[in-house]
């Protein structure tokens, strides 16, 4: 990322007499061919783009202050302007701890690895899972502290309402808190996570990762105990034919991936290597079970390669296959470039 300093950001800083204020901008784009597992699918060149507007200063007492906001087109859907995101949350950095105050994501499926594909599959791949893993929400207003404590580091967070974004209430029915912890222990770097969300919702994960065969192995495990999705109903129509016959059908709308409440279990894990200087390769498995008795089993795979100045080409492929909406393989090849 290549950060620009506005020479007006200095001097309204000078003038006011107060800390130095920065404003940086950073920019991302990309472009791919995509394969989607989708029956009939002949493949899509999918395009994204992204400009991250950040904002800090750092006060008298040496505590740093930031925000951002960015404009952002993505492959998963045929925008045809960027979207607007950020400016609903504040950072503020003081003594070796991070606060984050406003739009935070807490973890619900800490130990759910297994992934290693980049944004073009995980955001516009075709295959689709009836395992349901995470909480019904996982982000909203709240607060989150990350800091060290001795050798390991600590992560917390509560959010005080799922449903609001910058301005809300606090809803003890909508509420969620999350706690994780990660510390070396040998060769070894051990973490856990539990969370406890609105609706009864809660889990718990651990993480094992270590240096093996030139690369990083890490192994992690998952439960989460989650409630149902909407059940299914259905819905009678009435049509009049044009010889004035009434014909009824029946429209069933199906329920969501989980129908009983119940537990979810997550195994999975991931390998990475870099076999030269600029080149990486990565792969990833991932075994899942829901109450419903729903199960499937993913393996991703990615090979990178670094161009210099921020740019870069790569392959992903992801199949899925068990209990599924979609199963079968995307791939996406294609170049990622950051400004």
């Amino acid at each position: 990322m290549k950060k620009l300093t506005y020479l007006i950001s200095a001097v309204a800083a000078a003038v006011a007499g107060s800390a130095h204020a920065d404003v940086s901008v950073s920019g991302s784009g990309g472009a791919a061919y995509l394969s989607k597992a989708t029956t009939g699918d002949k493949g899509n060149v999918v395009v994204s783009s992204a400009l991250n507007f950040g904002l800090s200063t750092t006060a008298a007492n040496g505590m740093g202050i930031a925000a951002g906001m960015s404009l952002t087109v993505t492959p998963a859907s045929d925008q045809t302007a960027p979207s607007a995101g950020g400016g609903n949350k504040l950072t503020f950095t003081t003594g070796g701890a991070t606060i984050v105050v406003g739009d935070i994501e807490l973890a619900d499926t800490y130990g759910s690895v297994g992934g290693v594909v980049g944004g073009v599959i995980g955001d516009a791949g075709g295959t689709d899972s009836d395992v349901k893993t995470g909480f019904a929400d996982d982000d909203g207003t709240g607060v989150s502290l990350s800091t060290s404590v001795g050798a390991a580091t600590v992560t917390m967070g509560h959010i005080f309402n799922t449903g609001g974004n910058t301005n809300s209430s606090t809803d003890s029915n909508a509420a969620m808190t999350a706690f994780s912890a990660s510390m070396p222990m040998g060769p070894a770097t051990l973490g856990i996570g539990v969370a406890d969300g609105d609706a009864a919702e809660s889990s718990t994960g651990a993480t094992i990762s270590a240096a093996l065969g030139g690369g990083t192995l890490t192994v992690g495990y998952s439960t989460q105990t989650l409630v149902a999705d909407a059940t299914a109903t259905t819905v009678e129509y009435s049509l009049v034919t044009a010889t004035g016959a009434i014909s009824t059908t029946d429209i069933t709308a199906a329920a969501d991936d989980l129908d009983v409440n119940g537990d979810s279990e997550v195994i999975g894990a991931t390998y990475s290597m870099a076999l030269d200087a600029d080149t990486t390769v990565s792969l990833g498995y991932q075994s899942a079970k829901d109450a419903d008795s729903d199960s499937h089993t993913r393996v991703d795979a990615s090979i990178s390669r670094s161009l210099g100045g921020g740019a870069s080409v790569y392959l992903d492929i992801r199949s899925l296959n068990g209990d599924t909406d979609t199963q079968g393989t995307d791939i996406a090849v294609g170049t990622s470039v950051s400004f």
